[in-house]
């Protein structure tokens, strides 16, 4: 049965919405209570990975999503193929990884970072993020949220007086059935959050996570989690 302790990914504590306790309790208990998907996006995450590697061949990036259980599985995971693997068609990458590890913040609580990889290009080291869903994505200052935990937790620690940088890629669409649009940023494109006012949102994402859990109101179901990715180990 799914433990309602469960800590959300830190995509999803960004997009989480509500200024009081109660507000983002209930924002969060529509979260759990909501039914996943009947496909991820981990097949094209792990496609745009193999093109950061120096596969710039598309048709040889798509035909991985064909193996998708789900019509609607394989047509989703090839859009983000088709749209984000290319940008790093043409590119000198050197792609690598940093041991598992999450982000930690409030009383005991760690979350999944969903970052799929690192890569190196002329002599910056880059951290790659890729956003796919449709209808429930970060909106602009969301990434900002997400950008500035990955510097301050990740990249400030790991690579302290070494050039770096984030390259987030965004080819969601607002609604389920809008087209994708492709964006993308790097840490000088976004408003990163002040320690101040990411300290304060976490707060309340960790008292409302907790008044959420104790509410009785979010469904116990069976769940399915997701085994995790050995070439991706910051991304579980």
């Amino acid at each position: 049965m799914m433990a309602v302790s469960i800590t959300p990914p830190v995509p999803d504590l960004a997009r989480a919405r509500g200024e009081t306790v109660p507000e983002m309790a209930d924002w969060w208990i529509d979260y759990f209570n909501t039914g996943s998907a009947p496909f991820n996006y981990r097949r094209a995450t792990r496609s745009v990975h193999v093109g950061y590697k120096g596969i710039h061949r598309l048709h040889l990036l798509t035909a991985a999503c064909a193996v998708e259980k789900t019509s609607i599985g394989r047509i989703a995971n090839a859009e983000v193929v088709t749209l984000a693997a290319p940008l790093a068609f043409g590119r000198q990458t050197q792609v690598f990884n940093l041991p598992p590890r999450r982000f930690g913040f409030g009383r005991d609580r760690s979350a999944a970072y969903r970052i799929p990889f690192f890569f190196v290009e002329d002599g910056i080291i880059k951290l790659y993020f890729l956003q796919p869903r449709k209808g429930a994505g970060l909106d602009y200052d969301d990434f900002g949220m997400v950008a500035a935990i990955v510097k301050r937790y990740l990249l400030d620690i790991e690579f302290y007086g070494q050039r770096y940088d984030v390259e987030f890629v965004d080819v969601s669409a607002s609604e389920a059935q809008s087209p994708r649009f492709i964006r993308r940023y790097g840490l000088s494109d976004l408003r990163l959050w002040s320690d101040k006012r990411l300290a304060d949102r976490l707060s309340l994402i960790s008292e409302s996570l907790d008044a959420a859990a104790a509410s009785g109101r979010i469904e116990k179901r069976h769940r399915i989690i997701p085994r995790p990715e050995p070439e991706m180990p910051l991304f579980d």
